[in-house]
């Protein structure tokens, strides 16, 4: 593979993952870890961790293995109450993966122009059905907050539950967990792979009205986070202020890459709020535009998104946010490129 290691802009992971300093404090508490017990099924002190992290009360919290396996846990908690999950597309695919798991039809709707909701369209559909609504803010992976207006119209909905998935939320700044208090339909996931940079140990939580906290836990498995991650969750939110450094540099490097792919010939990347952008590829680039990309960085050793499945994304890629000199490496070749090099 040329220029050595491969550089994975694809996962948008965070690249400097955990902080020296805080991966210090971690595998001192980890050395405390009785490895012959198990771990606190209810996970109380990550749960008072992120509390206080999130600004709710420890029982507004449900911890899980990934924010994956919340999105799963919610259909099945409220699986009785629903028929359908509706979807608006493109977003995050384990949406329409766990609605079929669950054994529930999926209904996609078809984001508009900028990629803005189709309101009157997913109103329709969940007026239709017993149905749950899933919203990505911002959304994955066009990078943008739908409009307050819009999301306020979807949350006075027929909908029985209305997920909120902030995987990204510290990368926006905008939170919708006040709205939790308020209406127990209201759920609002977040994960600690992204900005705290903890993808390998797998922590999600939610938050959620404490009527809904209550279904969650009476289908949630026991131990579903071991005592290794709960540890390494607990340490990096206490230490959110020093691990969070990270979020400015990613968010200084997500406007230097808009701006040098932009200045690209044939690319035309989209404003993004996370920790990624969206490159829409003029077909005459490289040949064949967005595959011929993705294929040439490849065998660069560099891995972007590419997104093979649905004609709306089919002339896109999407980039995650690396380190600098990853950036660099990026755009240097792909500048290289449209200039006729090699």
């Amino acid at each position: 593979m040329p220029n050595g290691t491969r550089v994975r802009l694809h996962f948008n992971e965070n690249p400097y993952g955990v902080v020296p300093e805080v991966r210090e404090r971690i595998v001192q508490e980890l050395g405390k870890v009785d490895l012959g017990r198990y771990p606190d099924g209810e996970a109380k002190r990550l749960c008072s961790a992120l509390a206080n992290y999130a600004g709710v009360n420890p029982e507004n919290i449900v911890v899980g293995n990934g924010s994956d396996e919340l999105l799963q846990l919610i259909l099945l908690s409220f699986l009785p109450e629903l028929e359908r999950v509706v979807i608006p597309v493109p977003t995050f695919g384990m949406y329409r993966k766990g609605a079929e798991l669950a054994g529930l039809e999926v209904v996609e709707i078809p984001l508009l122009e900028a990629f803005e909701l189709d309101v009157p369209g997913i109103l329709r559909e969940l007026s239709r059905a017993p149905s749950a609504l899933f919203l990505c803010a911002p959304n994955n992976p066009t990078g943008n907050y739908f409009s307050e207006e819009d999301v306020g119209s979807l949350w006075d909905s027929a909908a029985r539950v209305i997920v909120m998935d902030e995987a990204y939320y510290e990368f926006g700044g905008r939170s919708h967990v006040a709205a939790t208090e308020r209406d127990p339909r209201i759920i609002v996931t977040r994960t600690l792979s992204k900005a705290f940079g903890l993808a390998a140990m797998r922590v999600g939580y939610l938050i959620a009205h404490t009527a809904s906290v209550c279904k969650l836990q009476n289908c949630r498995q026991p131990y579903n986070t071991s005592a290794a991650a709960q540890v390494a969750a607990r340490v990096v939110v206490e230490e959110a202020q020093v691990q969070l450094a990270t979020v400015a540099e990613m968010a200084r490097l997500r406007q230097w890459l808009i701006r040098h792919l932009g200045d690209i010939e044939g690319l035309s990347p989209l404003p993004s709020e996370g920790n990624f952008v969206l490159v829409r590829v003029e077909e005459n680039v490289l040949g064949h535009g967005a595959r011929d990309l993705h294929a040439r960085l490849e065998h660069e050793g560099i891995a972007i998104r590419y997104f093979r499945e649905g004609a709306r994304l089919g002339n896109h890629v999407r980039v995650s946010v690396g380190t600098a000199d990853e950036c660099r490496r990026l755009v240097d070749r792909v500048s290289c490129w449209a200039r006729g090099g090699n």
